[in-house]
């Protein structure tokens, strides 16, 4: 009988060894690197899921990049805004109407105090994060607001605010000094008149009296005129009252007091013989009402004013007198930066500053974080404190006390706690930029998540399990060491082994 190895299956066993053989090194690249596959083309069925996981882990990696600097950006606002807030509060505290202190101390200090405030309130709007200038809006590589000496005294030939706020002092005041208004006094019959339809100077708006012998003529046409007739004689202690609108949009009223015999305060004037007598009494008193008022009220008013137009807020134009002469200009014109400081640089497109910078952060998802300097909670404050900054109250000018608390009265009611729901105040801004960083954190939160979602998705694809990777070497090569043990015995049957 003839034994013939051939009969053996010795193609398929080595087959089988070299399956054994090729898993064995895989599992060994699998040992070596934690990945199953080496080759895209090695995942089979699995491609396109795992290349749908990778696509969107990327995006959610570009998303967190985003996210970094945006929360970081938030974080600076919340940091100035809260000490803007402050700021505001301070300025509201150090200027109060009648607060003149011993001696008038206060008088002598407000204006230094004002502008070591204002300067604070440029450094803040100027801040920035590694060279992007928070306060510009979508404008983000320059300074959105000059240097406080370029807005108060100018720079380079260019007018400041004190210069703006100077020619708008003479417009207001007029050649006489009595606010662009003029008296004329005929036999009992007083008329008071604007002298032209123009923005300057005071404007005449109510009129009332005491005495039923006084006949008047409530303020109308434009430009606007009043009439104070005496039909009989009036009785000491009567007053005639002349309502007057400032420049700054606030009121005035001069209250004038019949006396009999020589005044002895301002306002009052003398009852005469006849009503003529009286009423050019009247007329005097009258007219040093308004110049004392002049020199008070309007020119706190005028300088409020200047800061109204100088410090231009959101889609407003910087505006000057236009002139010379400007004590008989009639109308405001826009400045000219050649020769004018623009106080604010940044951008200012329409719609909300907010949306004039914005990330995106999620699929369909933006959030919108810009802010301009030239908002209305930053500019009320800049007008408030640059008026203040910019007036001197020496303590023998009579009329110091009066200019000061015109402007405290208008910083108090500028900076005021119940403006704080108005749109673009300081406190809406921060709870505005306060929301983005919450939805920012909301935000990275959820991608957080979602990407370890997505990482174990792909781990459960493409990692290979250590343990079961060592266990199933440990299987492969004890069955590759018993196929070698049988491959070398069936290669050494013959019919000589056989016949021993």
């Amino acid at each position: 009988m003839i034994i013939n190895k051939t009969q053996f299956p010795v193609g398929a066993s080595f087959n089988s060894v070299t399956n054994l053989q090729n898993r064995f090194e895989q599992l060994q690249l699998q040992l070596a690197t934690g990945k199953k596959y080496q080759t895209l083309s090695d995942l089979g069925s699995q491609r396109g899921f795992d290349l749908t996981v990778r696509n969107r882990l990327q995006r959610l990696e570009g998303y967190q990049t985003t996210l970094q600097p945006v929360q970081l950006r938030l974080d600076f606002y919340d940091q100035i805004l809260s000490r803007l807030d402050e700021l505001e509060g301070e300025a509201r505290s150090t200027s109060q109407p009648n607060g003149y202190g011993t001696d008038g101390v206060n008088l002598t200090t407000a204006p230094n105090t004002a502008k070591s405030q204002m300067a604070e309130l440029v450094s803040l709007l100027n801040s920035e994060i590694n060279g992007r200038y928070l306060f510009g809006g979508s404008r983000t590589d320059a300074r959105p607001v000059a240097d406080i000496s370029s807005i108060l005294d100018g720079a380079g030939g260019r007018d400041g605010f004190r210069t703006i706020a100077g020619e708008r002092k003479l417009a207001d005041a007029g050649a006489d000094g009595l606010g662009r208004l003029t008296i004329d006094q005929t036999g009992a019959v007083v008329t008071l008149a604007e002298d032209g339809a123009h923005p300057f100077g005071f404007k005449l708006s109510t009129l009332s009296s005491d005495s039923g012998n006084v006949a008047l003529t409530a303020p109308s046409g434009s430009p606007a005129t009043l009439g104070v007739e005496f039909t009989g004689q009036v009785t000491a202690g009567e007053k005639t009252r002349i309502g007057l609108t400032l420049p700054d949009g606030s009121e005035l009223t001069l209250a004038l007091t019949a006396v009999e015999g020589a005044p002895e305060n301002p306002g009052e004037y003398t009852i005469g013989a006849t009503e003529a007598d009286t009423a050019a009494n009247f007329a005097a008193a009258l007219e040093a009402a308004l110049g004392a008022a002049g020199e008070g009220e309007l020119a706190g008013a005028s300088m409020l004013a200047a800061a109204d137009n100088f410090f231009n807020g959101r889609g407003e134009d910087v505006m000057r007198v236009d002139g010379p002469p400007f004590q008989s200009a009639t109308a405001l014109m826009v400045a000219d930066p050649a020769d004018t400081v623009i106080w604010y640089s940044g951008s200012d497109e329409p719609g909300s500053a907010r949306q004039s910078v914005t990330a995106r952060i999620a699929d369909g998802i933006e959030v919108e974080y810009g802010a301009q300097a030239n908002e209305s909670g930053f500019v009320e404050m800049m007008r408030s404190l640059a008026a203040m900054a910019a007036e001197n109250f020496p303590t023998n000018d009579a009329s110091s006390k009066d200019r000061f608390d015109q402007i405290a009265r208008a910083q108090q009611k500028r900076l005021a706690e119940s403006n704080n729901g108005n749109p673009g105040s300081i406190e809406v801004i921060t709870l505005e930029m306060g929301l983005a960083l919450q939805r920012v954190g909301q935000t990275k939160e959820r991608h957080t998540e979602y990407k370890n979602q997505l990482e174990g998705l792909l781990a459960s694809i493409e990692s290979a399990p250590i343990e079961e990777v060592a266990m199933e070497i440990t299987a492969v090569q004890t069955r590759l060491q018993a196929s070698y043990q049988t491959m070398s015995i069936v290669n050494q049957l013959s019919l000589v082994n056989f016949m021993r």
